[in-house]
Parts: C-alpha cells; sequence; structure tokens
C-alpha cells in the first residue's frame, strides 16, 4: 500500500489536480526550485496567497497559519477532510481523497516525472542594465514572440533586455574597459549547480545581423564549458543536445507540447562540438559526468542537419558513450536546425533518433546522409 501511494504521489501532477478542481494558484520560482503559490489555504482558508508548495513533491506550508502539507494532505484538507481524524469516518474520507487522486490521474494521463530544476543565482557576474522578460506587466519582445518563444519561456531561460547597457571589463593593463549591449537580448549560462558564469548578448534591432550578431563579455569564461540550460537537467535521465541557445528553446517549445516529453531536458552545445580534455574537469564532457552522477542515463544530439555537423555529433557520441551513457543521433531535414523547422518535426526527429553503434559510425561516415545534396 504505500508503495502505491508514492507511486501516485510521484505520479500526480498538482498543477493538473488545481486545474481540475478549479483550485487558484500561480507557478512561480523557490529556492528550492518551481513553486506553486495557492490563493486559499485549505487548513484556515486565509485567501491572501500566502501559501506555497513545491511544485514536484508537494511540500510546503500556509505562512498564515503554518500548517503543513504534502500532496495527499492537501488535497485531503481541499476536500473538506481532517488528515487527523483516525475514525472510521475519517478512513472513509481517506478512500475518497484517494478516489479522486485516480480520478485526476485518468484524465491526465501518463506523464512522466517532471524534472527538478536547480534554483538560478546571478553571483558575481555584473551584467549589463537589462530587464527581465516578460516584464512585471507580462509584456514580452516582439522579435520573441515573432520567434515563438512566449513569456513563459522567456522567464524559464532567464532571458533579459538590454534597452543602453555596458558591460565594463578589466584591461591586461588593468584599465577598465567596456563593451557595449544596447538593443541586445541578454541570455545568462549558468553552471550545472545554477551559479551565473557568463552571457550573450543576441542583436534584435538587425544593425549588427552580419557582423556581430551574437556579442560576448570580455573577461568572462567562453561559453564552449558549459552547457546552456544544463542548471535545469539536475536529475533528468534523458536529455537532447541541441547548438545554439535559440534552438534549445525551439527544442523546449515543441516538447512541452506533447506531455509524453516533459522529462526530456534540452541543453545546448554552443556549436558543432563537445568540449574536453580539461585537467580539472571544467569542460563539457565534465559537466555530462556531473550530470551522470545524479541520474542521467540518455543523450540525444540534436545539431544541425549537415554533413559536417553529423560528423562532428559522431565524434562527441563516442566520448559520450565512453561515460557508460546511451546515445542516440537525431538528424534533422536537410540544412534546417531546431528553430528553423516546425515543433512537430522537431519531436519526430527526436523519436526517430538513431542509437549510436561503432556500426552506425562507420557507416555514416562512409555514406553521409547529408553528404552532395543541396
Amino acid at each position: 500500500m504505500k508503495d502505491d501511494a508514492q507511486e501516485l504521489s510521484d505520479t500526480l501532477d498538482l498543477e493538473q489536480w488545481f486545474e481540475r478542481e478549479g483550485h487558484p494558484y500561480k507557478a512561480t520560482r523557490g529556492a528550492s526550485g518551481p513553486q506553486l503559490n495557492v490563493k486559499t489555504c485549505p487548513a484556515c482558508g486565509d485567501s491572501r496567497w500566502r501559501t506555497y508548495l513545491n511544485a514536484e513533491s508537494g511540500r510546503g506550508n500556509c505562512f498564515i497559519c503554518s500548517a503543513t502539507f504534502n500532496k495527499f494532505t492537501f488535497i485531503h484538507r481541499s476536500l473538506g477532510h481532517d488528515p487527523e481524524d483516525t475514525s472510521p469516518a475519517g478512513k472513509r474520507a481517506w478512500a475518497d481523497t484517494f478516489k479522486n487522486i485516480r480520478e485526476t490521474l485518468a484524465e491526465q494521463g501518463w506523464r512522466p516525472r517532471r524534472t527538478t530544476m536547480v534554483a538560478v543565482e546571478f553571483g558575481e557576474v555584473v551584467l549589463p542594465a537589462s530587464f527581465p522578460l516578460p516584464t512585471a506587466e507580462g509584456r514580452n519582445l516582439v522579435y520573441l514572440e515573432s520567434r515563438g518563444i512566449d513569456g513563459d519561456l522567456a522567464r524559464y531561460f532567464h532571458l533579459r533586455y538590454c534597452t543602453e547597457g555596458k558591460f565594463w571589463f578589466e584591461r591586461e593593463d588593468g584599465s577598465k574597459g567596456y563593451q557595449i549591449f544596447d538593443g541586445r537580448i541578454i541570455i545568462p549560462v549558468f553552471d550545472i549547480d545554477g551559479k551565473l558564469m557568463t552571457f550573450q548578448g543576441r542583436d534584435v534591432t538587425g544593425v549588427y545581423e552580419g557582423t556581430q550578431k551574437y556579442l560576448f563579455p570580455k573577461g568572462l569564461p567562453g561559453t564552449g564549458r558549459y552547457l546552456f540550460n544544463g542548471q535545469s537537467a539536475t536529475l533528468a535521465k534523458r536529455v537532447v543536445m541541441g547548438e545554439g541557445a535559440f534552438d534549445v528553446m525551439a527544442i523546449k517549445k515543441a516538447f512541452d507540447e506533447d506531455p509524453s516529453l516533459r522529462d526530456v531536458v534540452p541543453v545546448g552545445s554552443f556549436g558543432k562540438h563537445l568540449s574536453y580534455g580539461s585537467t580539472d574537469g571544467n569542460d563539457q564532457l565534465g559537466r555530462f559526468i556531473q550530470l551522470k552522477r545524479t541520474g542521467l542515463e540518455e543523450v540525444t544530439i540534436m545539431w544541425d542537419g549537415e554533413a559536417k555537423a553529423l560528423e562532428a555529433a559522431l565524434d562527441a557520441a563516442e566520448l559520450l558513450r565512453r561515460l557508460d551513457l546511451r546515445v542516440r543521433i537525431a538528424t534533422l531535414p536537410f540544412e534546417r536546425d531546431p528553430n528553423e523547422v516546425l515543433a512537430q518535426t522537431v519531436r519526430e526527429t527526436f523519436l526517430a533518433a538513431r542509437p549510436y553503434t561503432p556500426l552506425l559510425n562507420i557507416s555514416w561516415r562512409i555514406k553521409n546522409p547529408y553528404a552532395g545534396r543541396r
């Protein structure tokens, strides 16, 4: 019975339950990751949005009456029952609660568990003057919306916008210099532990489209050491690796539309490569070793649909295979990346990915599926 209850708790999507029952809530972030801010406490009835639950575990409390909850006790109280009632009527009430949960799961359908995101911290890196997206009023950039990146995705990736701002750095002679990030989206890059390490500035004015479309801060580590969105892959069993930040955003958007893929976390390699060889593990392969320690089992590489990208994917797959990870290679349509195809195509490409084997390596190197195409 205990194992059955644990399985119900692990499988139940609290947001689905709130929506089914019509209970007002807000999805927010807390120190321990995603959380749900609930309008009404089922224990004391206070409706000032002072009740918080962890979105994954359901554990939380009311800051008015100090009642503590898990998924079961919160739902039990919300249905009008007292968890402390051990009478026969109280036991029948629990049966009603579990019936409600099972009905919710039947409507929800099977879904993999959510992956837990690490709470991020901006630490010592001083970003150019910028504001988070979406704004407090819920407004997002037209540029992002046109690329399918809505406010929720902008918030998930901690995007910011710099109207006018400078990044200050120290030159070799000790003097101060600066770079201008005006009119750029600030794309933060965090380490696996959620600490901000560096960032990118993507021009949205069109002025630098052919020259400095992306601007990188001087004096900070290169992005090639890190995995974009790698902090969200802690505890994940499956990840899919795209190239650039907007490729990762497109994959995230596509996977969010299919509940069966919700456990697959998109990460980015910042190009057609996988850095390795650092003596202290301060490279992308070292980050994959860290993720394997937290439960990672499978990596699907989804780089651009071109011959050189596929060859590079085979090189990266061999490195990852040595870590005893399952590796798959997804082949996108010719000369297309995840941000240039339909979301359905991204999902179909992922599902059709080929498991990497030495035989596949030889086969594709002899006859590259993209070679000779125009």
